[in-house]
C-alpha cells in the first residue's frame, strides 16, 4: 500500500476501533459477567434514598427542612450541608464566628440532641 492509502485506511478504521464495544450495556450482559456483584452494589444507595423518602411520607421521620429549621433555631448561622444516618439528621452550620458546627437532630421527634 502506498503512504496515502495507509493513512486513509487508518483514518477510516480508527473511529470503528475506538467506538467498538462502547454501546449501551444491557442488564443481562452484566449479570453473568465475572465480578458483576461489584457493579450491582451501587444500586443499594438508591434504595436508601427511597427508604428515607418513604419514611418522611409515612410520618416516621421529620422532613429535612424541619430538621434544618430545628438546627438553625438552636445554632444560628449559615446552613452548609445535611445527612441522615439511621434516626439522626446531621446538619452542618457555619456560625457567625466562622466555626463549623455539626448539629445532631433526632429524626423521629425533631429534638436537637447536641452539636460538635
Amino acid at each position: 500500500m502506498t503512504k496515502k492509502r495507509t493513512w486513509a485506511a487508518l483514518a477510516f478504521a480508527a473511529p470503528i476501533l475506538i467506538f467498538m464495544g462502547l454501546g449501551q450495556a444491557r442488564a443481562d450482559d452484566v449479570i453473568g459477567a465475572p465480578g458483576a456483584s461489584d457493579l450491582l452494589v451501587e444500586s443499594q444507595y438508591w434504595g436508601r434514598e427511597d427508604d428515607a423518602r418513604d419514611a418522611v411520607r409515612q410520618g416516621r421521620v421529620i422532613s429535612p427542612g424541619q430538621a434544618k429549621q430545628a438546627a438553625l433555631s438552636s445554632y444560628p448561622g449559615r446552613y452548609l450541608d445535611m445527612s441522615l444516618a439511621g434516626q439522626t439528621y446531621y446538619v452542618k452550620i457555619r456560625t457567625a464566628d466562622n466555626r463549623v458546627v455539626v448539629v445532631a437532630v433526632d429524626a423521629s421527634s425533631g429534638r436537637v440532641m447536641g452539636a460538635r
